[in-house]
């Protein structure tokens, strides 16, 4: 099983796994503050020993992480949260029906629309990749983790490298979007205005690096890259 472990910026770690059946990367992270171990996203069920055996390359076991969050409720980000002990979990309300009722005692439904979480972390309700999807913003550092509202499934890794400029990738998302709002029918389908609201929700913030929920780690020029995806509408 391909993994990677890096840090992205002080006390910001991405752990990445090659999913065979999906033929893409799947993506989670730790932020470290203060007495804080926080898990963002958890992966699937069946990949949780390589996630926690990454962990402890750097000195932390499953014990030491005190809250996760997830930005929504599909499997590749709350299937993990099973292996971890009594901690608190986050999590929005409005993606209570995706989360299977084994997990539910183990996630509070009170992640805001707009506001301020633990450890310094803005969250803003995004809604459309599912109901729930939020977004996450970490002032100190500057990354932005945004689910899967912006992600980049199935694309492999330049040489290697989580962290990078990206710019094949933004490219070619930037073509996908631009796609997409060209049809009307994929328009109305897949609710595209919503997609471009959260845009202009995640943009508000000083974004140095962008976190998806699949496949590399964007830096630099984010909010240039967003400027880029609105002036599509």
């Amino acid at each position: 099983m391909k993994t990677y472990l890096e840090e992205i910026t002080k006390g910001v770690y991405a752990f990445l796994l090659w999913d065979e059946s999906w033929n893409s990367y799947n993506n989670c992270y730790l932020l470290l503050e203060n007495n804080d171990i926080i898990l963002i996203d958890s992966g699937k069920e069946e990949h949780s020993r390589f996630l926690f055996s990454a962990l402890k390359s750097i000195g932390i076991s499953k014990s030491d992480i005190t809250r996760f969050i997830a930005t929504h409720a599909h499997k590749d980000h709350i299937g993990g949260i099973q292996f971890l002990g009594e901690i608190e979990g986050f999590i929005h309300n409005k993606d209570l029906e995706l989360i299977p009722e084994n997990l539910r005692y183990k996630l509070k439904m009170s992640l805001p629309d707009n506001g301020s979480i633990v450890s310094n972390l803005d969250c803003v309700l995004l809604g459309h990749h599912t109901k729930g999807s939020v977004s996450l913003y970490h002032r100190e550092s500057k990354v932005l983790f945004c689910g899967d509202h912006i992600c980049f499934f199935a694309e492999p890794l330049n040489d290697h490298n989580v962290v990078g400029t990206g710019k094949l990738e933004r490219e070619k998302f930037k073509q996908f979007v631009s796609d997409w709002s060209q049809n009307e029918e994929m328009r109305k389908q897949h609710n595209f205005s919503l997609f471009i609201e959260g845009i202009k929700d995640i943009n508000k913030f000083d974004v140095e690096y962008l976190c998806t929920g699949h496949g590399i780690v964007l830096k630099g020029n984010i909010n240039q890259f967003f400027s880029e995806l609105l002036e599509i509408e």
